[in-house]
């Protein structure tokens, strides 16, 4: 279930990094270090909420698939965030990548939890990523 809860925690923690980005860019202001580093805590910490309907319904194979691509994905954020050299499009596309793939995750949750998120904070990252 500790697979679980860190996919779980792990597409958390990209939704974080993703609404930083985009808060920042609506604040014209750099990216917090704070959300940032609260994104990194999350993602270290496995949830235990949800966790166990995705443990039910996905196999550890495909967990430890969608959790390395997440790992990915946060990785190139924080990379991205912390490279100055970066330009803010080149930061964007990295953060459409990585709403790709909190919706490529979700999605898979839901194709094997009969077509439902088995949280609300799931369906909020759902709603806010405008997932289909």
């Amino acid at each position: 279930m500790d697979l679980a809860g860190l996919v779980v925690a792990g597409i958390s923690a990209l939704g974080t990094l993703v609404q930083a980005f985009y808060s920042a860019k609506n604040n014209n202001s750099e990216i917090d270090q704070t959300k940032i580093n609260q994104a990194n805590k999350r993602a270290n910490q496995a949830l235990k909420v949800g966790a166990k309907t995705v443990d039910d319904v996905i196999a550890d194979d495909l967990l430890k698939a969608l959790s390395s691509e997440i790992e990915h994905h946060h990785q190139l954020l924080i990379d991205a965030f912390s490279d100055k050299a970066i330009s803010d499009s080149e930061k964007a596309v990295k953060v459409e990548q990585a709403r790709g793939q909190i919706c490529k995750v979700l999605g898979e949750i839901m194709r094997f939890n009969d077509g439902v998120l088995p949280t609300k904070r799931l369906e909020k990252l759902w709603a806010s990523n405008r997932c289909q």
